[in-house]
């Protein structure tokens, strides 16, 4: 077997398990819609009845995760914010500025 074969046949077998638990929930109705907060605050919305676990990252590389409020980020640093859900499209990247 090529390598590139024994790759897709790992990569398939790892990844098709993790699609197939959010498969029966259908498609997510809205990525999490992001803001900025307090002081060094971003807000971070999930659409109802939808899982995601996010995790959030400023310039500082001060490391945060959560959903709703999530503090202590640098003041006005860019925050990026990357969520997993349990249904398709099961990934959302975004930024947004820290509360000043």
């Amino acid at each position: 077997m090529n390598k590139i074969a024994l790759r897709t046949a790992i990569a398939s077998a790892v990844i098709a398990p993790v699609m197939l638990v959010g498969a029966g929930a259908g498609t997510a109705t809205a990525a999490p819609i992001l803001s900025a907060g307090g002081a060094g605050e971003i807000s971070i919305k999930v659409p109802d009845k939808e899982s995601w676990n996010c995790f959030a990252l400023d310039s500082n590389f001060g490391l945060k995760a959560g959903v709703g409020t999530v503090g202590g980020f640098t003041r006005g640093s860019n925050v990026t914010v990357f969520c997993f859900g349990t249904t398709a499209p099961f990934f959302f990247t975004g930024s947004v500025k820290a509360g000043t």
